[in-house]
């Protein structure tokens, strides 16, 4: 049987002619904001430490920054290309379960939506309350009660329109940007004024022993670098998706790239590579010793605007998986509505929001994060390999755009995440397994909701049908 592409969201539900749809009304530059804003979140300002733990050369982690910006750029290359082919709300969420079937998305979309990003709305709210509480002081139960305020404040946001949750994201990733612009200004504004450098700046040493010690540190790295999936998330919305998405995907790695290396040789340049390990909060250490406690309490704010603005995008794509996750299985068929009168996924962002809060309030986010990291690196490696299969099945397919260094960007990102998936499972193997036991709810849930759409699907006399990629 021929394959043939199929609609990236077959719904098994009738759907009306007059039911409300989403809303073209993001721009290119409103789209490259989402992607940046979700990127730069709080890893920033203080991974540098946790880098230092493992690395001691000035060299091999700037070096490892520019890596990661590279593997990163070679996924987003990748998702570019898919975002132009089915410029369709719902993301990685809509190609894997274009290129593998209707089994793996909802897989995909059960462990992406119910555990990772669930867990990382709950992470970002958090943190938000905790830089709050450095200029704010606060109780632990208050610290919870400013992380839940957040995450329904944004949420009713993202509720009333997608132009407000725009306009809250652009706001935050102007700031978040202003604090990075400024760690890297003061970096070296120092040094012009003082020509004294902290960090003696010699070649490294490389040998063996050395592999496993970036292999450690690039784990920090790419979680600073994620993110740049997220313009996918709202394609339905975006205005020229074919042209604006992939050019938003790539911008903003790039961007972000640059910004990140620029900001670590501001860390390294001002503070010996030894103290670094003991430095956690080290963009704040930064500012305290040039400007004092007023340069301190300015970053922290700033670093607290971070993790608002973050907090925003992923609620504002987050619900996105959820609807087309709706649109596409029974069982989640009432989160696949959207709102007559705001024209949003209403459902689905108030069911994100009470799952994170529930997560917030049980304090159980950090264990789910950690569990889930190498189930959802194995589906990003389905999805950027999907560039392969469909050059392969479907060479004739309209593609407006073409991931550049085909096929080195796409096997190198996933030889990476490969390595790395081993790499983790072999040190820590009783959680990934754990990881790996989260897959099982998603199986039983699909079958029941697969039995649901069998009963329903006689009744449905509108039902768009759709064959997947063989």
């Amino acid at each position: 049987m021929k394959p043939v592409l199929l609609d990236p969201h077959p719904v098994s539900h009738t759907r009306l002619k007059n039911s409300p749809t989403l809303i073209r009304s993001l721009g290119l530059g409103d789209a490259t904001m989402l992607v940046v804003g979700c990127i730069i979140g709080v890893g920033i300002f203080r991974t540098a430490s946790s880098i230092a733990t493992h690395l001691q050369n000035p060299w091999l982690i700037l070096g490892l920054w520019l890596f990661g910006g590279l593997l990163s750029l070679c996924g987003a290359l990748c998702y570019a290309e898919l975002a132009a082919l089915f410029p369709k709300s719902g993301g990685d969420y809509v190609y894997i379960s274009k290129i593998y079937g209707r089994f793996w998305g909802f897989l995909f979309g059960w462990t992406k939506l119910f555990i990772e990003r669930t867990g990382t709305i709950a992470i970002l709210g958090v943190v938000f309350a905790e830089y709050l509480a450095r200029i704010l002081p606060q109780g632990p139960a208050t610290l919870r009660g400013v992380a839940t305020a957040a995450i329904v404040g944004l949420t009713a946001v993202n509720v009333a329109g997608v132009r407000w949750g725009k306009y809250v994201q652009n706001i935050f990733t102007s700031f978040k940007v202003v604090a990075l612009v400024l760690l890297i200004g003061t970096g070296f504004w120092t040094l012009a004024t003082h020509p004294i450098v902290s960090t003696p700046w010699m070649s490294p040493a490389m040998n063996l022993s050395v592999v496993p010690s970036m292999g450690m540190a690039l784990i920090f790295v790419l979680w600073t670098y994620g993110g740049w999936t997220e313009a996918a998330y709202v394609a339905e919305e975006v205005k020229q998706p074919t042209r604006n998405v992939p050019i938003a995907i790539v911008g903003g790695v790039l961007f972000c790239t640059l910004l990140y290396v620029m900001v670590n040789a501001s860390y390294l340049l001002l503070i010996p590579i030894e103290r670094l390990p003991e430095t956690p909060l080290v963009a704040a250490s930064l500012m305290q010793q040039v400007f004092g406690e007023t340069g301190s309490t300015l970053i922290v704010g700033l670093i607290a605007c971070s993790a608002f603005g973050a907090l925003n995008g992923y609620i504002l794509t987050g619900a996105r998986i959820l609807y087309a996750l709706g649109k596409d299985h029974t069982l989640f068929s009432r989160l696949g509505k959207i709102h007559p009168s705001f024209h949003t996924p209403e459902r689905a962002l108030w069911t994100n929001a009470a799952i994170a809060i529930c997560l917030v309030w049980t304090k159980t986010f950090d264990q789910i994060m950690t569990y889930s990291t190498v189930v959802i690196s194995i589906f990003f490696v389905l999805c950027v390999f999907g560039v392969i299969r469909l050059r392969h099945s479907q060479p004739s397919a309209p593609r407006p755009y073409k991931a550049w260094g085909y096929p080195l960007s796409p096997i190198l990102f996933c030889l990476t995440l490969i390595g790395f998936i081993i790499d983790v499972c072999l040190k820590e193997p009783k959680e990934c397994l754990f990881g790996f036991g989260l897959l099982v709810p998603g199986f039983f849930l699909y079958r029941y909701s697969e039995r649901m759409r069998s009963t329903l699907q006689p009744a449905a006399t509108h039902e768009v049908r759709s064959e997947s990629i063989i």
